[in-house]
């Protein structure tokens, strides 16, 4: 009896610490993890380097965030990790990383030859803040990935200051959800942010969708996180690893990894990240950890090809009536907004509605990518063009590098390769690669063969030998990435 009366006592004693370990009621239940944190907050007295759109938050942040952000993430990380640095973005340098385990960035750190940058005046200039060695675990909080690692081409390519509080689209048993503190999952139905059905992926989206929440503020009433560019999945070096409402597409990345890095999108700081929100960080920062020294080695040069059908969803009936009543209601709101600016009664959200654009969409602007041949063919059939890019999407590809005549950028616009639609094969179908080298063999059409291994790889092969010699070799490890420019590619990482 006493034995039992001891085995007991000993399995309760083991479910309270599992349930500590799950949820700490407070941090002094925490046990501290050894990692070595360096966190770059931002100089209270320092103005802001960077901008995160919505303007009428301004004050919010100025008045009641920035002021103790840093101090606050700071403690919160002490919290859970016995070493952490807290320095300012000014005085940041990639040297001062070498001692740490985990670097987390929540201010935008001097350049690489120390000039210090003044992000709203520098967008879209290739500026240097981490050296092409780096390879430090890394975290950005709220978009700061879009001015430090912008230069570097990663999948964590900011979309859009427009985050809101919750999170959807991910595997509860992701180790940021149950690894070393297990996440309470309380989900909430709610209904996705508008946007996302003008996007062909949100065309059958329910009203309401499951969704954890992970700030107690909404972008309403705080500055709006960073959803990035979709597209992580079709490489083995990145993950999307959360979604969350925005007003652009349903599968826009909230919560994502490519490599060593980690974009943590919500914008709050512990004050009001939920109780899921704030162990989903620690979390986090125990998961990127495990990446040291795995740089990406995937370089994100194209959009997915669903932005192909994006495009021709938006001049479709359903996508174009939905854009219409968007632009009506824009139009309406800057309208108001310039009745209240003439009448000197403006409110702090209208120098954000008298930027937008309140002109109505045209309805042939999305079909500037589809094949002339297929404009002829279908004209003012604006349902045809999505039903045509929905039986051809195996065979969606992007056109030779372009130099835009008035700007001078250079593009790629998305084509339909006749070649693969003769083969009725679709160029992410590793089928693709065996039957070209099967062609070069058996010298049928061998010129289309050479052709096509040479679009959608980055061999250049001169033998059928050597083609089948490398297929051979590698045939377990290629993979097709479409965000890294259309090409089987080989997996490093086994």
């Amino acid at each position: 009896m006493k034995r039992m009366k001891k085995i007991l006592v000993f399995m309760l004693f083991a479910v309270l610490t599992i349930s500590l370990q799950a949820h700490p009621d407070s941090y002094r239940d925490v046990k501290k993890s050894n990692l070595k944190i360096l966190y770059i907050g931002q100089n209270p007295e320092m103005p802001d380097r960077y901008s995160f759109g919505n303007v009428s938050n301004m004050k919010t942040w100025d008045n009641e965030i920035k002021p103790e952000r840093a101090q606050e993430f700071y403690k919160f990380f002490k919290n859970y990790f016995t070493t952490v640095d807290l320095v300012y973005g000014e005085d940041y340098n990639e040297s001062l990383t070498q001692k740490y385990d985990v670097v987390i960035f929540d201010d935008v750190p001097r350049q690489l030859d120390g000039e210090l940058t003044d992000m709203m005046k520098s967008w879209g200039k290739e500026i240097d803040y981490l050296s092409d060695d780096y390879d430090k675990p890394t975290i950005f909080i709220g978009g700061l990935n879009g001015p430090v690692i912008e230069s570097k081409q990663t999948k964590i390519d900011v979309l859009c200051n427009c985050l809101d509080s919750h999170a959807y689209y991910y595997d509860e048993e992701h180790p940021i959800f149950t690894m070393p503190y297990k996440v309470p999952m309380d989900t909430e139905m709610r209904p996705p942010n508008k946007g996302v059905y003008s996007y062909y992926t949100g065309n059958d989206l329910p009203e309401k969708m499951p969704m954890l929440r992970m700030q107690n503020v909404d972008a309403m009433d705080y500055p709006p996180g960073v959803v990035t560019l979709p597209g992580f999945g079709d490489s083995p070096d990145a993950e999307a690893i959360a979604s969350g409402p925005s007003i652009k597409m349903v599968e826009a990345v909230a919560i994502g990894r490519h490599g060593n890095f980690f974009q943590w999108g919500y914008r709050a700081d512990p004050r009001h990240l939920t109780e899921a929100g704030k162990l989903a960080l620690i979390n986090s920062i125990h998961y990127i950890h495990r990446f040291k020294e795995q740089k990406p080695f995937v370089k994100r040069k194209n959009s997915h090809r669903l932005e192909a059908l994006d495009n021709v969803y938006k001049a479709s009936d359903k996508g174009y009536t939905f854009r219409m009543k968007s632009a009506q209601k824009m139009h309406n709101n800057y309208n108001s907004a310039k009745v209240r600016e003439l009448a000197g009664a403006s409110i702090p959200f209208d120098k954000y509605l008298l930027k937008q654009d309140s002109k109505f969409p045209d309805r042939t602007y999305y079909l500037k990518s589809v094949p002339k041949k297929i404009v002829e063919k279908y004209v003012d059939d604006w349902n045809a063009y999505q039903k045509y890019y929905e039986d051809n999407l195996g065979y969606i590809g992007v056109s030779e590098v372009k130099e835009h005549k008035e700007y001078g950028f250079k593009y790629q616009d998305f084509v339909i390769d006749e070649d693969l639609q003769d083969l009725g094969i679709a160029n992410n179908d590793i089928q693709l690669l065996e039957k070209c080298i099967t062609m070069l063999e058996t010298n049928e059409q061998p010129e289309v063969a050479k052709k096509l291994l040479g679009k959608y790889t980055n061999e250049t092969f001169s033998s059928a030998k050597e083609w089948r010699k490398w297929f051979k070799k590698n045939k377990e490890k290629l993979f097709f990435t479409e965000t890294g420019g259309y090409k089987w590619m080989v997996n490093n990482l086994k």
